[in-house]
């Protein structure tokens, strides 16, 4: 009788502390989460309107052409190959959205925040970007035919081997820009700020740097060949 007591007694024990054992993983897991735990973005489903919030979306419908979404905040959101054709987005906050492999031609951005932002790949084909920010971004493969960068604050992108040809770059920053290879045939970079950046065997032909500030710029092999080189800050300039 006694035997079969002390069998139940260190039944109970060890119920109880298996019970106290799974509690206190339960708790270490909640207040410390492991390393590989992936926090998941929602997705969010507004309709494209101006000023809508779609920061930190995750967006699986990503066709908005001829939309107006003028001011909207689209902040950290991760679209897949976006078709925005023809959209307003200008005033837009796009800082470090994921929107690489996407569509903007003939879109209207200018005064957008793209600071960050995965534009890689993108075909901006006569785009609005005046007066954007895209520092920090990454603009490797995007396509920037005729697209208007006027006052744009492009400094220290790596925008080297870019289709830039006619686009128009009054005014834009373009401090220490590696801009090496990149085809700017027609390009304008009228007053546009160029210190420090690099230029090396690009094709600018047919252009204009008329009062741009080239000081510290590398123009080895650029060809500049039927251009408005009346610059300062080069010995290429006239």
């Amino acid at each position: 009788m006694i035997k079969k007591n002390s069998v139940l007694l260190m039944g109970s024990i060890s119920v109880l502390l298996m019970v106290s054992l799974l509690s206190a993983t339960n708790a270490f897991a909640q207040d410390y989460p492991t390393s590989h735990s992936v926090p998941q973005l929602p997705s969010c489903f507004q309709a494209p309107s101006p000023n809508v919030d779609w920061s930190n979306c995750t967006m699986f419908q990503n066709q908005y052409h001829f939309s107006n979404l003028s001011g909207a905040n689209l902040s950290g959101t991760v679209m897949q190959t976006p078709l925005f054709y023809a959209v307003n987005l200008s005033g837009a906050n796009m800082k470090n959205a994921i929107l690489a492999g996407g569509d903007f031609s003939y879109s209207n951005l200018s005064g957008a925040d793209l600071r960050g932002a995965d534009l890689r790949n993108i075909d901006f084909y006569h785009a609005n970007l005046s007066g954007a920010d895209l520092r920090g971004a990454n603009v490797l493969g995007a396509r920037f035919v005729g697209v208007e960068f006027s006052n744009a604050k492009l400094s220290g992108l790596d925008m080297s081997h870019t289709n830039m040809i006619g686009a128009d770059l009054t005014g834009a920053y373009l401090v220490n820009t590696n801009l090496s290879g990149a085809d700017m045939r027609g390009a304008t970079f009228i007053t546009a700020s160029l210190q420090g950046a690099d230029l090396q065997q690009a094709s600018a032909n047919g252009g204009s740097f008329a009062s741009s500030d080239l000081t510290g710029a590398n123009v080895k092999g650029l060809d500049y060949s039927g251009m408005d080189m009346s610059c300062h800050g080069s010995p290429i300039c006239q």
